[in-house]
């Protein structure tokens, strides 16, 4: 597929920051939905998006020669978020910008959403097929956008991309790395020496490299997971970080059941299955549909991100 101009909306987020500048350097216009005016580098133009998840979304006219829509706004990275927030940001939102760019016969829309949906933790290596198991109020709305998005554009023309990509790295990343660096930062030794498990991850650089192949594929797959075919076991993820913030850890190997019983004593179960669960993906369908995969270690992701934390 010819590449024609390209909508982003959250691109002021931080993949949405990320597949616009990915997209511009690729030689794509891009033309950048947002709530408040800012400067995103790589953007032709910008256009006010108002409340996507208003009855009248201000986008109908933006999306006038625009071959693919990416919609990447949403809420996530947020503790105590009210579920009917998150269903209005990321259920009611994407349906709404679904709708628009069917009712404008936009020929694509990719919608960024999160391997969250198949739970924190699996035995299995899991693939597109496998069962969705959302186990927390975000995973669950990130589903339900899926669904949501898949009735607005059934029986219309616009063709649409899932993707679901495993959690994302690199300078700017939110979430469980910049916690997790902080606490690294304090020098302190840490009790996760004898954890054994293996999760995966993707470099934004990698997701932005998806996303591109997504918009230019003549037959891209309905979903696809973004990931590095190599996990990651979380105290090599906790050297690699170190590594980039430029201090030394020790890793003390306390029995990951003893943590995991006082993890789930003071109420952050989810938390631990997140962090010493494994959690390990397929990328057969984004390298045989759309002939790519991730290139970038994810200790070398993770050096980058301490770095730029430093």
């Amino acid at each position: 597929m010819s590449p024609r101009a390209v909508l982003v909306s959250g691109a002021s987020g931080f993949i949405g920051r990320a597949v616009t500048a990915r997209l511009a350097e690729s030689g794509i216009e891009v033309v950048v939905a947002l709530r408040r005016q800012r400067d995103i580098p790589g953007a032709a133009r910008a256009v006010d998006a108002g409340d996507l998840a208003a009855p009248d979304p201000a986008l109908a006219n933006a999306m006038r020669g625009v071959g693919t829509v990416i919609h990447a706004a949403g809420l996530a990275h947020r503790t105590g978020v009210n579920p009917a927030a998150l269903a209005a940001a990321n259920v009611t939102a994407a349906s709404r910008v679904a709708e628009i760019a069917a009712s404008r016969g936009v020929p694509r829309f990719i919608l960024v959403s999160s391997a969250a949906v198949f739970g924190k933790t699996r035995v299995d290596v899991f693939t597109e097929a496998s069962e969705p198991r959302p186990d927390d109020s975000y995973a669950r709305s990130k589903l339900g956008g899926e669904i949501a998005v898949r009735a607005a554009l059934a029986g219309t023309a616009t063709r649409l991309v899932v993707v679901r990509p495993c959690a994302v790295v690199g300078p700017g990343c939110a979430g469980n790395i910049p916690r997790l660096a902080r606490l690294i930062g304090k020098g302190l030794p840490l009790p996760f020496g004898a954890i054994r498990n293996a999760r995966s991850f993707v470099a934004i650089g990698d997701l932005t490299g998806l996303i591109d192949a997504a918009i230019r594929a003549d037959d891209p797959p309905e979903l696809a997971i973004a990931a590095h075919p190599e996990p990651i076991g979380t105290p090599d993820l906790i050297r690699a970080l170190a590594r980039g913030l430029g201090r030394r850890t020790i890793l003390v190997p306390l029995p990951a059941a003893l943590l995991g019983a006082a993890a789930r004593a003071v109420g952050k179960a989810a938390l631990w299955q997140s962090f010493a669960g494994s959690f390990r993906a397929d990328v057969t369908i984004a390298r045989d549909r759309l002939g790519f995969t991730a290139a970038t270690p994810i200790e070398t992701a993770l050096e980058m991100t301490g770095t730029a934390l430093r």
